[in-house]
């Protein structure tokens, strides 16, 4: 486990070839090691975002493989069943395979978890936002995700609320909604966070910064939500260049908050956040700038992701650790 840990900590730092040497020997080794096919997967994973590559079936492959030699192991059985989906998602976008038994397969292997652990209130989540927003054709049921949330409801008064959120009418009040849970909790920084997306979706990114300093005060981990702030205004440019001159200095100011954020992020987000930051440079055609940026970003960790999305913090919780790691993959924030 300790050269598992070492490659984890090789990954972090932006040095993903030196860890996939130490854990292709390993492999060599044991084949049936499901540690280090655990962080092979997560590593590939990493290493395709930064290719731009749709090829999903080698990190599959590897996660089914930790999951085969370790049935019992709920950490790796979260990522399969988020790689699982992963895989499907793609499809979904391509507009190929069987989304809807991509789906069932999905969730059984969700339901899985949750044997393992009843209490895995982030994999319930994933049963809901599936059931629940995916039309019955792509394996949608209404009936499972409300039964879901109600268990939720009743075992996290956060994680309830937020299924509940998750199934709510086009016509809800979000704000409201999140505003009024935290009068009865106003530290928690889960609700603050959520408050500030609503925000976000709203357009109001001055009340969504608010709740978000107050979330980051209280834990700095969350100082990620800055990249979120820098999204928000990047995408307002992308759908209006126009908008460019006014929102593109705001992105930066946001960008550079959080490369100068403590304690200092991971290898692989100061890189990702540098290729934002090469993005907005680009938009208002400063090539030399674009150019010198991404090396930047490429000197910090080769395999940066060029996606619009945050990488999932799932790749780079340590190998030993469940993951709390949620995000929804119908939503930009």
């Amino acid at each position: 486990m300790k050269e598992v840990q070492k490659a984890y900590n090789l990954c972090v730092t932006g040095k993903a070839n030196e860890a996939k040497q130490i854990l292709d020997n390993l492999l060599a080794r044991d084949s049936t090691f499901a540690p280090a096919h655990y962080e092979m997967a997560r590593l590939k994973h990493h290493m395709m975002l930064g290719k731009a590559s749709n090829d999903f079936d080698k990190i599959l492959a590897e996660s089914e493989n930790a999951v085969h030699y370790d049935p019992e192991n709920v950490v790796f059985a979260y990522y399969n069943a988020l790689a699982s989906f992963f895989k499907t998602f793609i499809n979904m976008q391509m507009e190929q395979g069987d989304v809807k038994a991509g789906i069932e397969k999905t969730c059984g292997k969700f339901e899985h978890v949750l044997s393992l652990k009843p209490d895995y209130y982030e994999a319930m989540m994933y049963l809901v936002e599936f059931y629940g927003l995916l039309p019955p054709e792509m394996g949608g049921d209404s009936t499972r995700a409300a039964t879901y949330s109600q268990k939720l409801s009743e075992m996290s008064i956060y994680y309830g609320s937020k299924a509940r959120a998750t199934l709510a009418p086009e016509n809800f009040d979000a704000v409201q909604f999140w505003e009024n849970l935290l009068k009865d909790d106003p530290v928690n920084a889960e609700l603050l966070t959520e408050a500030g997306r609503a925000y976000l979706y709203r357009e109001d990114p001055e009340n969504a910064e608010k709740y978000f300093e107050q979330a980051v005060q209280i834990n700095p981990a969350k100082n990620i939500l800055t990249l979120d702030l820098a999204r928000f205004h990047i995408y307002k440019v992308m759908a209006n260049r126009e908008l460019a001159g006014t929102e593109l200095p705001i992105a930066k100011t946001y960008l550079k908050k959080f490369l100068n954020s403590k304690p200092m992020p991971i290898a692989p987000l100061r890189a990702y956040a540098t290729g934002l930051m090469a993005l907005t440079e680009r938009f208002e055609g400063n090539e030399t700038a674009v150019i010198k940026l991404q090396n930047d970003a490429k000197a910090i960790d080769p395999y940066y992701s060029t996606a619009s999305g945050i990488p999932t913090l799932l790749l780079f919780d340590p190998p030993d650790q469940i993951s709390h790691q949620y995000f929804s993959f119908f939503k930009p924030f």
